[in-house]
């Protein structure tokens, strides 16, 4: 759970919407966490958080453009590690199959 701004938010993913952040980034998700032995360049990070974001119990995702405002605010106030991991960590739980077999 991430709170900003005095709004709750949580990060949810599906196949879809790792596709997008694939397109905004022009990288996949396994190739940018694999050059960088895990970890992600703070613009990709932002885009990988910016397209999970949504609001506490929401069905609908936040604008992009206002999710990377938000992630980037994140990233200078709580730090890169608590981002990182809060994001990453979604990722890993709504999207297992990347990581069968690992």
């Amino acid at each position: 759970m991430i709170e900003f701004d005095g709004k709750r938010y949580e990060l949810k993913y599906n196949l879809k919407r790792v596709e997008l952040m694939e397109n905004a980034t022009n990288t996949s998700l396994m190739s940018a966490m694999s050059a960088g032995k895990g970890m992600l360049s703070i613009s990709i990070l932002k885009a990988y958080c910016a397209y999970g974001l949504r609001e506490e119990g929401a069905d609908d995702f936040i604008n992009p453009s206002m999710g990377i405002d938000i992630a980037e605010a994140l990233i200078e106030n709580e730090g890169y590690p608590l981002v990182y991991s809060e994001t990453v960590g979604a990722i890993e739980r709504d999207c297992p199959f990347f990581f069968q077999g690992a």
